[in-house]
């Protein structure tokens, strides 16, 4: 059964935990004290309000003892129990430093918090990979990865080594002549991470970009705060 993405999972309680342990770093976070913290971050709607048989709780307040019972942030290193409060690690408070960088790199491209939560993780190093200016985090936020918009490239290109804009059909040799060929940039549907730039990675992440025209790109882009999908902009140019 496919996941209903409406719903909070446990992986969901990570990020916003950590951030809330970091601000009480001093005295730490009990799961009961993490409960309305997560609420207010996440928002939990639907099933997740409904009462569990299991405890007498929501289901979402008890996935956030899970966090707990399933020793979710200590195995990744990132916090420990002392039996009555979480207390952020190193590790926990380096991955979460590193996390303000990329979240707001995403949200000046309209990207919702929840989309990055469910990007990272703290279980491995990570790269980022997107348009925009080079920024360090981990090893790298990579806001402009030319080996992917090499690989974009080529994947949507056709055999003549034209590639037109999945906007509105746009391709640059008809306009400019050879010098056009290739007058193209890469939009991403969502946020895109990836452990390494391995062939593997770059399938995955080329199947969440798509070849835009610079006037296209900047139209999806141009509500603060909002991307707009590429059916709305084919509809809207009638395309």
């Amino acid at each position: 059964m496919a996941k209903d993405p409406s719903r909070v999972s446990e992986g969901d309680l990570v990020v916003p935990a950590l951030e809330a342990l970091v601000e009480k770093k001093a005295s730490g976070l009990s799961t009961a004290e993490l409960i309305p913290i997560l609420r207010d971050v996440l928002k939990p709607s639907g099933k997740d309000l409904e009462i569990s048989p299991h405890r007498g709780d929501d289901y979402f307040s008890e996935k956030v003892r899970n966090l707990k019972s399933h020793d979710k942030l200590e195995k990744m290193g990132v916090a420990t129990y002392d039996g009555e409060r979480f207390h952020i690690t190193t590790k926990g408070e380096r991955f979460t430093n590193r996390v303000k960088g990329v979240r707001e790199s995403y949200a000046k491209q309209g990207f919702k918090k929840t989309s990055v939560n469910r990007s990272i993780t703290p279980e491995r190093d990570f790269v980022f990979v997107e348009e925009g200016q080079s920024q360090k985090v981990a090893k790298s936020i990579v806001k402009r990865s030319k080996k992917l918009r090499e690989y974009a490239i080529k994947h949507y290109s056709k055999v003549d080594g034209k590639i037109e804009c999945s906007g509105c059909g746009f391709e640059g040799s008809t306009v400019y002549g050879e010098g056009g060929k290739g007058l193209i940039e890469i939009h991403h549907l969502k946020p895109i991470s990836s452990t390494g730039e391995t062939k593997e990675d770059l399938k995955k992440a080329v199947k969440k970009v798509k070849p835009l025209c610079p006037n296209c790109h900047r139209m999806v882009h141009r509500k603060a705060g909002e991307v707009m999908d590429i059916a709305t902009l084919k509809a809207l140019i009638g395309s």
